[in-house]
């Protein structure tokens, strides 16, 4: 997985939704989302269930472990980040964040 995350900027936050929030890159843009997305998904063996673009965000849809997880592209700040709707999201973001931090760069 090198090369997917930033040790930097790899770090759970709260939403205003109360729900976790993983950091994962800054450095990913709008053209090479994809491809990173796809990248990404293959390493934590996740499925690409929905893939969402507006103007200034992307949101694919991830099954991880049963989960939906939200895979997101924000253009400002620019931000990749996997994003949780339920308490057992939460504890898979931080189950993939403990698995990612060894592997950061």
């Amino acid at each position: 997985m090198n090369g997917l995350v930033e040790k930097k900027v790899l770090d759970i936050e709260l939403m205003k939704s109360g729900r976790s929030c993983l950091n994962l890159n800054s450095r990913v843009d709008w053209e090479g989302f994809p491809a990173y997305a796809e990248s990404l998904a293959r390493a934590l063996g996740a499925k690409i269930q929905k893939k969402t673009d507006s103007f200034d965000i992307r949101i694919w849809e991830l099954l991880i472990e049963g989960e939906l997880i939200r895979l997101v592209f924000d253009d400002f700040p620019v931000m990749v980040s996997l994003e949780s709707t339920s308490e057992a999201g939460d504890s898979i973001l931080a189950s993939v964040k403990s698995r990612l931090e060894g592997e950061a760069g």
